[in-house]
């Protein structure tokens, strides 16, 4: 049957039915509604665009924080008698929107990607809109999950708020009222990297909102039959993704905003911290190699100098080494390196008035400036005034990207890339762009500079600011400047919602501070809050420690003997599970697959918006203690597999778990394979003197562990565990192999690996 004719028969009753690639598209000419479905049961129903125009009484930007004042819309919507009419029948297909007087209102055009991806691009048929976007049905059972990384929510169904990149407060309002106290405190969705995609994981559908503008965001809050989205442009341009699992629409959404560059395998060992100068960066060093702690990487953000002030620890604003802080670098370098050690600085894009980076920026013509074409300057984290570096061009990109070579050059092998909130809606920038129109791209050329100085090189850099394609520019993000206390609008569980977020955002890699940075608002960490958190990095892709704003009032790793031994014990555990965490690292940068994962993700019939635990990949299950004083917690372990407490390796049932202090419970599912390391080695480094036990040192063990029978996994190097069977009781069997099959327990485990090695499988 002809397209033609199954289009003849289709169009009845006012409905005109065609297919789009894979989608079906029922174009309803008399409600003015398209209903869009795809053979994975994912659907977009009484889809209609609307457009029109807003006013903002006052933008005001204080400290990185925003405030959009007295802002309204004025939309046009299609009325129940609003017809449309499709114009060709073969896709891309043309849809147009008219309105009660029969005069065109806008044009749809819908144009399948692939299979699975549909591209909508919606345009006013007339100039003069400046607030365009969708509405569309919601389900009696509707979840949001996406949207970056928020501290409150993960599913955000019934919420209502903005999509802006922005500092997000020191603590936050349980709604998106400014608060009193701005531009300290931040609202319930605040975030230094939102993202325009969302999840709706019970379809399962995805939907990016590919724009750079700010967007107004209504998930079935003002009328729970509807949810929109409206971005303050002249257009609104959607990918919907359609897939069997909300993780496969991650995984498509990923081939959008970009996959994981596989970062050098040390980056994947345990920070640490150290700062005040080059003694005391020695003196860390030593320490750690005493405690035998695995540490691969020290970070100094003070390599350019610093200064105490009545908000904190503060750095200065050079781009360059403070060479009496830190004199000789090259040889403090090498120092580390003897030790295992990678060495961490620090980079923002603020260039302070007067400096010699700032007077350097200036001369090339690399500031953002004024309708006057003056530097912008505003008051910086220092209280000085200070401006932005230009990275819209690339001529600013390859001016900053020089300084990082020069640190590079120097010795230094990763930092953090910082900020990226505070660029002025009414700047203007050397591409041509306004502040209001490339505020949300700034984070993503910031980092494009970064990104240019690292490849080719032995280094890495993370970010906490971003928007939707820095998932494929930045190899690790971190949750941001969390509060130093268990509170849970900004503290310790915020960092689990905020990776959870970010996961089904697409981030790849995630971290975060080790018992929080703000202390502005609320007191310093405690021993219990430092315990509670390292416990919690641990299990993190990437366990990071920091000093925090109030550094001699936070209980640091070295504060007593007991949180020194109990820091080198989440380092070695961190570190056993290297070959497991690099090859979800690896799967990332393939597949497109966060190293984190919501729990629902990966087991079925759990809550959306659980926010309690994490799976690291798809074998473990992490669920710290996040309340002040609990010795224990109840834990949900889902019902569709079997489990087992790690590292215990006792089978394990929901309900209450003893948690002291030292304690993270997490645990094992069946039919997954955990590799670990035999030996755990000091450091991830190759340049280690000989009395450092390196990745080469103890590459040549593993032990596997195969939990009910274990799954297939691979690690980063290529080496492939494939089990089958069922076991018939637990079992420990040792071989030494390439490639080859194994016996244990009535498993057969196929390996196939690059080089010999010896295996130890564990069936508990």
């Amino acid at each position: 049957m002809t397209l033609s004719l199954l289009l003849l028969l289709a169009c009845r009753g006012g409905i005109d039915r065609v297919e789009v690639g894979a989608w079906t598209a029922e174009v309803d000419t008399n409600a003015g509604t398209i209903d869009l479905t795809h053979p994975s049961g994912a659907a977009l129903t009484g889809l209609t665009f609307v457009q029109g125009t807003g006013e903002v009484g006052a933008i005001e930007m204080n400290l990185g924080a925003w405030a959009f004042r007295d802002a309204t819309m004025d939309l046009d919507r299609p009325g129940s008698i609003l017809p449309l009419r499709r114009r060709q029948k073969q896709p891309p297909l043309l849809v147009e929107f008219l309105d009660d007087g029969g005069e065109r209102l806008g044009n749809l055009v819908l144009a399948p990607i692939d299979d699975d991806r549909l591209q909508l691009s919606y345009t006013p048929a007339f100039l003069g809109p400046d607030r365009v976007g969708f509405q569309a049905d919601c389900d009696p059972d509707d979840h949001f999950m996406g949207f970056g990384g928020h501290a409150m929510d993960v599913d955000h169904v019934g919420q209502a708020f903005p999509v802006w990149v922005g500092e997000p407060g020191v603590g936050k309002t349980l709604d998106e009222e400014e608060p009193e106290s701005f531009p300290v405190e931040g609202t319930r969705h605040d975030a230094s990297f939102p993202v325009p995609f969302l999840v709706r994981p019970h379809q399962p559908m995805g939907l990016l909102f590919d724009t750079y503008q700010r967007l107004d965001v209504d998930l079935c809050t003002s009328d729970a039959d509807r949810w929109q989205m409206v971005a303050w442009s002249d257009r609104a341009d959607l990918v919907l993704i359609g897939k069997p699992t909300p993780l496969e629409v991650v995984q498509e959404h990923t081939r959008i905003s970009g996959r994981l560059e596989l970062p050098p395998p040390w980056v994947f060992g345990a920070w640490g911290d150290a700062i005040r100068g080059r003694g005391r960066v020695e003196e860390v060093a030593a320490e750690l190699r005493e405690l035998e702690a695995a540490v691969t990487v020290i970070w100094s953000e003070d390599w350019k100098g610093a200064v105490e002030t009545a908000t904190g620890f503060r750095l200065k604003g050079e781009w360059f080494a403070d060479e009496t802080l830190y004199p000789d670098i090259p040889s403090l370098d090498a120092d580390l390196e003897d030790q295992g050690f990678k060495w961490f600085g620090y980079f923002s894009p603020f260039l302070d008035v007067g400096d010699a980076t700032y007077e350097d920026a200036l001369a090339n013509g690399v500031v953002v400036e004024n309708e006057d074409g003056e530097p912008y300057t505003f008051l910086g984290v220092r209280f000085q005034q200070t401006t932005y570096v230009d990275v819209s061009t690339q001529t600013g990109r390859d001016w900053a990207a020089g300084y990082f070579s020069a640190a590079l050059d120097l010795g230094i092998d990763g930092w953090m890339t910082d900020y990226g909130e505070w660029l002025p809606d009414d700047a203007v920038l050397g591409n041509g762009q306004r502040g209001l129109d490339a505020h949300n791209a700034y984070p993503e050329w910031w980092q494009a500079a970064h990104r240019q100085a690292i490849d080719g090189r032995d280094a890495t850099f993370f970010a906490r600011s971003g928007w939707t394609r820095s998932t494929g520019i930045a190899p690790v993000i971190w949750a941001g400047d969390q509060r130093t206390d268990f509170q849970t609008d900004d503290g310790f569980p915020t960092v689990l919602s905020m990776g959870l977020g970010y996961a089904v955002s697409g981030v790849p890699v995630y971290t975060h501070d080790v018992a929080g940075y703000q202390s502005l608002t609320n007191d310093a960490s405690t021993k219990e809050l430092w315990f509670r958190w390292a416990g919690l990095g641990a299990y993190s892709p990437v366990y990071r420690l920091h000093h925090g704003s109030s550094t001699d009032d936070n209980h640091q790793w070295d504060t007593d003997e007991e949180t020194k031994a109990y820091y080198a014990a989440t380092t070695r555990e961190h570190m056993r599970l290297w070959p497991y965490r690099y090859g979800l690292a690896r799967r990332a940068a393939d597949e497109g697959t966060p190293m984190l994962l919501p729990v629902a993700f990966v087991h079925g019939g759990e809550d959306w918006g659980r926010a309690d635990a994490w799976m690291l990949g798809d074998a473990l299950l992490v669920a710290p203690v996040l309340e002040a004083g609990a010795t224990s917690r109840d834990v949900d372990l889902p019902d569709s597999t079997r489990w087992w407490s790690w590292p215990g390796l006792e089978p394990a049932f929901s309900g209450r778990v003893d948690a002291p202090i030292d304690v993270t419970p997490v645990f094992a599912a069946g039919g997954t394979t955990v590799p670990t390391f035999a030996t755990i080695p000091d450091t991830l480094t190759d340049q280690a003197g000989d009395d450092v036990l390196s990745l080469d040192d103890v590459d040549g063990e593993r032990i596997v562990y195969l939990f009910d029978g274990g799954g297939v996994f691979s690690e980063a190097d290529g080496t492939r565990y494939a089990p089958s069977g069922s076991p018939s009781g637990s079992a420990t069997v040792t071989e030494t192999l390439r490639s080859g099959q194994v016996e244990v327990a009535g498993v057969t485990v196929d390996v196939d690996g690059p080089i010999e090695r010896t295996y130890t499988f564990v069936v508990p």
